[in-house]
């Protein structure tokens, strides 16, 4: 009789691994997220009700990857609405997110480096 060695079960317990910890941050069914931190990169002073435009930590977000915002309120003056760049770039590319649309509930001041909210990024296959 032959005995057949092989390693998959090792392959297998490696590959999950990596699905979970290299590639993402989390994992809904089958889809592996990422979660980025929006981090204020300057000082800036808000009035209740006001938006504003701020400069944030720069943030890579991998081609072929949507965004959302948490809708959880990660600071106490109010919540980011919108994260972008200067420039909009398709789907397919690579781009950098250095902006984001603040919106305060109460009159406060936002130092750098305070939390504004939580990007969470989804891997996507286009069709067409």
């Amino acid at each position: 009789m032959v005995r057949i060695i092989q390693r998959l079960d090792e392959v297998r317990k490696e590959y999950k691994v990596l699905e979970t910890q290299a590639l993402g941050d989390f994992k809904i069914g089958n889809i592996i997220g990422k979660m980025r931190a929006l981090v204020a990169d300057e000082d800036m002073e808000f009035k209740a009700n006001e938006s504003k435009s701020i400069k944030i930590k720069k943030i890579n977000i991998p081609e072929n990857h949507i965004t959302f915002l948490s809708a959880y309120a990660a600071n106490k003056y109010g919540h980011a609405i919108a994260a972008g760049g200067e420039v909009h770039l398709p789907i397919s590319m690579k781009k950098t997110v250095d902006r984001a649309l603040f919106v305060a509930g109460i009159d406060g001041n936002i130092k750098k480096d305070d939390l504004l909210g939580i990007l969470i990024l989804f891997p996507i296959e286009m069709l067409k």
